[in-house]
């Protein structure tokens, strides 16, 4: 089987090292690069089957170097990885065509399902569909992340509340409602309760 090229892009040298460890040297060839700059210039320079790349990089961050990679060769999944992953983050990749990306805490969970299965030119594994908020939402409540996960059920709630299916809309909410205070956040819980009263 031929080795698959990848370009792993990080500024922190002990995750490349971590990843590299643990994706192995068999399978993939991986080539480093520390800041989206160079990822850019290597990105056009060489091909490559896949790219993972960290979204808080130093100089230009992880969208601008998706929009550079994307003008010159839109065809390359690139799999994005941040610290902390929001809606807004996740959503913002997809649109601009990333593959997928994942929260640094479930790399080891997620990267190489996702990896093989863009490897494989398998369909975008979330395409145009909206990210699954309550399964996020419980893997953040399991890693005692509580205000991330009240905010994705909050938005599970808004997203039931839309199809016309407010009591389950109103069981998110009131279950966000609960991780907001366990959050030591009130103000957000009282936000949310202003939602099921309306």
């Amino acid at each position: 089987m031929a080795v698959k090229k990848i370009l792993l892009v990080d500024d922190k040298a002990l995750l490349r090292d971590a990843l590299i460890e643990y994706l192995g040297s068999e399978e993939y060839e991986i080539i480093e690069a520390e800041d989206g700059e160079k990822a850019v210039s290597l990105f056009k320079e060489n091909d490559y089957d896949v790219v993972i790349l960290d979204h808080n990089l130093p100089g230009i961050d992880g969208y601008k170097t998706l929009k550079l990679m994307k003008q010159t060769k839109s065809n390359i999944p690139v799999i994005g990885l941040t610290g902390e992953l929001t809606i807004e983050i996740r959503e913002k990749y997809l649109s601009m065509g990333a593959y997928d990306i994942h929260a640094k805490s479930a790399i080891y969970e997620k990267l190489i399902p996702t990896l093989n299965a863009a490897l494989k030119g398998e369909q975008h594994p979330t395409g145009d569909a909206k990210p699954d908020f309550i399964q996020l939402a419980d893997t953040l409540k399991e890693e005692g992340r509580w205000e991330e996960s009240a905010l994705y059920l909050k938005e599970a709630g808004i997203e039931q509340k839309t199809l016309g299916h407010s009591g389950k809309a109103n069981e998110l909410f009131e279950e966000a409602i609960n991780r907001y205070i366990r959050a030591g956040r009130r103000s957000k819980a009282i936000e949310i309760e202003k939602m099921i009263s309306d």
